[in-house]
């Protein structure tokens, strides 16, 4: 088992839904249930990296580290490159990024990421699984992975990636004659990659497509994929999206 750290980004002003980390999840604010599921990895440190101090009196009695960090970041990589420069944490360090509005993120996934990073060699690691509906293929909020024949990303795409030419071109598509896979938004490197890449300048890719990951990948990086047949729930962007979350849990009491 991999020795790591899990680095939980979480900006309280966000825009599609302001003070998000503190949003009601079920009777407790939603970072608080992600640290929570985080704490179920065999990750050996989990540090909250916040930007208000609201989010860190809501972590309060939850063993976890909580870091103070600038409200400037552009990003959550940025946020958790701060934090790893602030905390003096070693560049060989292997860290995992989760997201701090990913409530219902399953532990084994984090623990997943880790070992790919180690096993793999790669720069970076993250997981995806195949999609099994149509429509997602052409939905440019599913972000597409294609990988090598070793599990190495070739490209991330928010387009129908690989373009199945002879069968796309049909006015009704009953069914996908290729595999594509869905990326979920998790990620582990070293401490050097993260902070590296906050001195980076965005790659034209990058901006074209709008994801981060594609700056890695612009300058040859090598990214291990690693598939998983149980993709989790998608994350909280808007209020719709936390009714859905608080159904589920719900549901699972």
């Amino acid at each position: 088992m991999a020795d790591y750290i899990v680095a939980i980004p979480a900006r309280y002003a966000s825009t599609r839904l302001p003070g998000k980390p503190l949003a009601d999840c079920d009777g407790m604010p939603m970072i608080k249930r992600v640290a929570l599921q985080a704490l179920n990895s065999k990750a050996k440190r989990i540090i909250i990296c916040v930007d208000d101090e609201r989010v860190s009196q809501a972590l309060e009695g939850v063993d976890v580290e909580v870091c103070m960090t600038s409200q400037d970041c552009k990003c959550g990589t940025d946020r958790i490159a701060e934090m790893l420069q602030k905390l003096d944490i070693a560049p060989e360090t292997v860290v995992v990024n989760i997201q701090g509005d990913e409530p219902l993120i399953n532990p084994e996934h984090i623990d997943k990421v880790a070992n790919l990073l180690i096993d793999s060699g790669a720069d970076m690691s993250t997981l995806c699984a195949k999609i099994t509906e149509i429509k997602d293929v052409f939905d440019p909020n599913c972000v597409k992975v294609v990988m090598d024949c070793k599990g190495t990303a070739l490209y991330f795409s928010r387009a129908p990636i690989p373009y199945e030419r002879d069968n796309f071109k049909n006015e009704s598509i009953s069914q996908l004659q290729y595999p594509h896979y869905h990326h979920i938004g998790i990620y582990g490197y070293k401490a050097k990659t993260v902070v590296a890449y906050s001195s980076m300048s965005q790659a034209e890719i990058e901006k074209c497509e709008s994801l981060e990951q594609l700056r890695l990948l612009n300058l040859g990086y090598k990214i291990a994929v690693g598939i998983t047949e149980r993709p989790p729930e998608t994350g909280v962007d808007t209020a719709e999206d936390l009714v859905r979350i608080n159904e589920i849990l719900k549901r699972n009491h």
